[in-house]
């Protein structure tokens, strides 16, 4: 059998793990990712208010609704397709304003690797003992390393090295790299967010692959090392080792340990499947440390937390938002109806009791007597919810016809008798005649 597998047996994704972690300092994750047997993905969620982990999740799950066999340029057509979503969202909503994701995601097909790549999640290619980094960041510092104008060392410690400057979200149309290599048996994907590249070298990156026995240490080790350099930022990792499928491998599910993290909290973890297949290199067989364990994946899950805090809490939110929906109904509520005194009342609030508490109180009273309404007009009166302006408007309605003793004369008055003008004396001049 060459390197490259043969037509009945083609190389596969045989073992994959993924795992991604807060970190120390963020309070929330943005990063999302997939792993599948023959795709896996970052993507790096930035900006809004905890909007980004959105961006981040619309971006994966339009890469994943392609399912099986998806070719570079589905995955294309995915991207392109959140790029507007998630614009579309941010248009939509204030508080989603400005965010965006990056999104890198690599296909096996037909013995190549394929990436596909927006932003500064990067994706590596392990062999033997090389690292070898096959995505270019699209970032400031990228840039100035490409032109000659800083070092590679530079950058890692340049301020604007986390500055991107292609991501989905950011413009009304986004182009992402593509790019292919053939793969060997035995070979490791690595997709992962900056939480990882930026603090975390290519050599002790290498080193970690190299001694771990399984892709789920390998990723266990690398969240640690990332959070070791301070943990500053979400840190996401996801690995795939190329093998020859066996013919009888299953997928079949099995339930995953829980494993203690640092300071001794469980890691985010979830259910391991089993893929089926070979080691590559860092899984062989140490002398004198047993058969290595089958190639499993760590898919990732939240923290495991005890249910009744998620339950009070949410029993709490949902407490506060049916008091506050009712005091907010309550507020534009008014009724008119009879009061206590005979006469008819405009109440302000629901006409109900809480907790032993009136949510009404009185609002005017219009003096208006509630058997001569009733006489008049049976139905006028009720407990029936209205706004202001319809209560006002009713009450000021049964004041005019019922409350007033008599109605009001409201015919013009007579009009003025003219007063006699004086007679006006006669001042036309006379002639004089001279004698």
């Amino acid at each position: 059998m060459d390197g490259e597998g043969t037509v009945e047996a083609p190389l596969a994704l045989v073992e994959v793990a993924h795992l991604s972690d807060t970190g120390r300092v963020r309070h929330h994750n943005e990063d999302r990712s997939l792993a599948s047997a023959d795709l896996l993905a970052v993507a790096d969620g930035m900006g809004g208010a905890k909007a980004g982990e959105v961006a981040a999740q619309v971006a994966v799950d339009s890469v994943a609704r392609l399912g099986a066999a998806a070719s570079a340029d589905d995955v294309r057509a995915a991207i392109e397709r959140a790029n507007r979503a998630i614009r579309r969202m941010a248009r939509d909503d204030a508080d989603k304003s400005g965010m965006g994701t990056t999104m890198t995601a690599a296909i096996l097909r037909d013995g190549r690797l394929d990436i596909v790549h927006v932003g500064d999640s990067r994706a590596y290619l392990w062999r033997g003992s090389t690292l070898s980094q096959i995505t270019e960041d699209h970032s400031v510092v990228a840039e100035l390393v490409r032109r000659g104008s800083i070092t590679p060392e530079e950058a890692e410690h340049h301020p604007h090295r986390n500055v991107i400057t292609r991501a989905l979200g950011a413009e009304a149309e986004v182009t992402p790299d593509v790019m292919s290599t053939d793969l060997l048996e035995g070979d490791v994907v690595l997709v992962c967010s900056d939480g990882l590249s930026s603090y975390v070298s290519e050599a002790a990156i290498a080193e970690v692959l190299g001694a771990s026995a399984t892709l789920a240490e390998a990723a266990r080790s690398l969240v640690k090392r990332a959070n070791d350099a301070g943990g500053v930022d979400n840190v996401t990792v996801v690995l795939g080792r190329v093998g020859v499928r066996a013919p009888h491998a299953s997928g079949d599910t099995v339930e995953a340990p829980i494993l203690a993290g640092r300071d001794g909290h469980a890691p985010p973890t979830g259910e391991m499947r089993v893929l089926g297949g070979v080691h590559g290199h860092a899984g062989a067989e140490r002398a004198g440390s047993g058969p290595a364990p089958p190639p499993k994946v760590l898919e990732r899950a939240g923290r495991r937390r005890s249910r009744a805090v998620p339950v009070l809490v949410g029993t709490l939110v949902l407490l506060a938002v049916v008091v506050g929906g009712v005091a907010w109904v309550a507020s534009r509520t008014y009724t008119v109806d009879a009061g206590s005194g005979g006469t008819v009342l405009v109440s302000h609030g629901l006409p109900v009791s809480l907790l032993g508490r009136d949510l009404s109180v009185d609002w005017q009273d219009t003096g208006v007597r509630v058997d001569a309404v009733e006489a008049g007009d049976p139905g006028a009166l009720s407990s029936a919810a209205r706004g202001q302006g319809e209560a006002v408007e009713l009450a000021a309605g049964l004041v005019w016809r019922y409350g007033l003793g008599a109605a009001p004369d409201v015919s013009a008055p007579p009009a003025p008798t003219p007063t006699p003008t004086p007679a006006t004396p006669e001042t036309t001049p006379r002639t004089t005649t001279a004698p």
